[in-house]
C-alpha cells in the first residue's frame, strides 16, 4: 500500500517529468514522427560530407556512424596525411578497405617554403598525392596564423613563394579545401562578453587577439587574413578553391556571395558553420543557396580522434558524447530542409542562440548534398557503394 508521502512524491515526480517534456518540446519544436529518424525529410537523397577528420584507427567505425546517422555514403577526410611516410599511404589503403566510403585529402608542408628545394618538394609531393588517390589538397588555418618564418613573421596566405604550389594543384586537378582565419569572435578579446567565451576558455590557443605568444608582434586581424585568402583565390583562376566553413566568412554571407560571383573557381562548404549562418535572416541565406546552387556543398567537420573521442563541429574541454550524434545530424537536416523557427543548432558551445531553417527545394538539396561534390572532386555516385561497403553491381 502506498503511503500519503509516497503518493505526494509520485505526483511530484510525474509533474516534473511532464514539465520536462513540455520544455523539451518547446526547445526542439515539432518533428513529424512519420519521418525516418535523424535522416530528415529527404532521407532518400544520399549525402557526401566533404569535410570530416578521422583518425586512421577509427576509419571503419566512422563509415558506420556517418552512414547510420547521417545518410553519408562518402566522406572526405581532411586528416588524410602527407605522402612519403606521412600517413597518406595509409589513407589510400583505408580508401580501398572502405570501398571508397572514406577518401583522403592530402597535406603539404608550407613551412618548407624557405628551403632551397621547395619547388622540387612541391612537385614531388603533389604528384604523389594524385598517384595515391587524394581527392584534393587541404590547407589548415596555420597558413596565415601559425607558420613562422625565419624572421619571426607569419607566412601569409598570399605569399608569392607559394604560387607554384597552387598553380600545380590546378594543373593536376586537385581542388584545394582552404581554411583561412577563424570565427570573428576569436579575434576579439577573450573576455566573458565575447559570445564564444566558453569555447575560448576551453581552448585558449584558439584566440588570435593581441600579442602573439612567441613575442613576435601581434596577431593579424580577421580582415587581414581574409584579404590574403581572397588574394590567393583571385591569383589562380585555373585552380578550384573550396572555401571551408562557409567560405571562411559565415558572419558575412553577402561577402561570401560577392566572392562566389567574382571568382568562378570558388566553391564553398558548410562545415561547423550552421550555428553561424543559421542566425541570419533565413530568406537571405536561402536566396544565396538557390542563387549559387551549383557552388555550395555539404560539410560537417565531424571529428573522430585516435581514441574514438568525438568532436561535433566544436567541443569544450571534454569530447562530445556519442549520444549527441543523432541530434547533430538531425539539426543539420532540419536547418537545410525545413522552415522551422527558433530551434537549437548542432553545436551548442559555438553560441547561445537558436537558428531558423531555410527549407531548400529538393533540386537544390540534391546538388548540395551530393552532385556538386561529385563534380568538384570527380567522385562516383554515392549510391554505388553498397550497405555492406561492397560496390554494387
Amino acid at each position: 500500500m502506498k503511503t500519503k508521502a509516497g503518493l505526494i512524491v509520485g505526483v511530484g515526480v510525474g509533474i516534473l517529468l511532464l514539465v520536462g517534456l513540455v520544455m523539451l518540446l518547446r526547445l526542439e519544436g515539432p518533428i513529424d514522427p512519420s519521418e525516418p529518424p535523424h535522416l530528415g525529410r529527404f532521407a532518400e537523397i544520399p549525402r557526401i560530407d566533404v569535410h570530416v577528420h578521422v583518425a586512421f584507427e577509427q576509419a571503419e567505425r566512422a563509415v558506420r556512424l556517418f552512414r547510420k546517422y547521417g545518410g553519408v555514403r562518402i566522406a572526405l577526410n581532411a586528416s588524410g596525411g602527407h605522402p612519403h611516410g606521412g600517413g597518406l599511404e595509409e589513407s589510400a589503403e583505408i580508401a580501398k578497405r572502405t570501398k571508397g566510403a572514406l577518401l583522403p585529402y592530402c597535406l603539404l608542408d608550407f613551412s618548407a617554403v624557405e628551403d632551397p628545394d621547395w619547388l622540387e618538394y612541391v612537385d614531388r609531393t603533389l604528384k604523389a598525392c594524385v598517384e595515391l588517390g587524394a581527392v584534393g589538397l587541404k590547407i589548415h588555418k596555420g597558413l596565415g596564423l601559425g607558420i613562422v618564418l625565419s624572421d619571426g613573421s607569419l607566412l601569409r596566405v598570399d605569399d608569392p613563394r607559394l604560387d607554384p604550389a597552387f598553380e600545380l594543384a590546378g594543373k593536376l586537378g586537385l581542388p584545394i579545401l582552404i581554411h583561412s582565419g577563424d570565427p570573428k569572435a576569436f579575434f576579439q578579446p577573450p573576455t566573458p562578453d565575447n559570445e564564444r567565451y566558453e569555447e575560448l576558455l576551453a581552448h585558449p590557443g584558439w584566440s588570435f587577439y593581441g600579442p602573439r605568444p612567441d613575442g613576435y608582434g601581434n596577431w593579424p586581424s580577421w580582415e587581414e587574413v581574409f584579404e590574403q585568402y581572397e588574394n590567393r583565390v583571385a591569383r589562380h583562376p585555373n585552380t578550384t578553391f573550396v572555401g571551408a566553413h562557409f567560405g571562411n566568412a559565415p558572419e558575412e554571407p553577402e561577402r561570401v556571395a560577392r566572392m562566389l560571383e567574382r571568382y568562378p573557381n570558388l566553391v564553398i562548404e558548410t562545415a561547423a558553420r550552421v550555428p553561424e549562418i543559421g542566425r541570419h535572416d533565413p530568406q537571405k541565406i536561402r536566396d544565396i543557396f538557390i542563387r549559387f546552387a551549383d557552388r555550395i556543398m555539404f560539410g560537417t567537420d565531424f571529428q573522430i580522434g585516435r581514441d574514438g573521442s568525438l568532436v561535433l563541429g566544436s567541443s569544450g574541454k571534454n569530447p562530445d558524447p556519442p549520444s549527441r550524434v543523432p541530434f547533430f545530424y538531425e539539426s543539420h537536416f532540419r536547418y537545410f530542409e525545413r522552415e522551422d523557427r527558433n530551434f537549437p543548432h548542432p553545436t551548442p558551445i559555438q553560441g547561445k542562440w537558436t537558428i531558423n531553417g531555410i527549407g531548400l527545394p529538393r533540386e537544390v538539396l540534391e546538388k548540395f548534398y551530393y552532385t556538386n561534390a561529385m563534380r568538384v572532386f570527380r567522385l562516383p555516385h554515392p549510391l554505388s557503394v553498397g550497405e555492406d561497403g561492397e560496390e554494387k553491381k
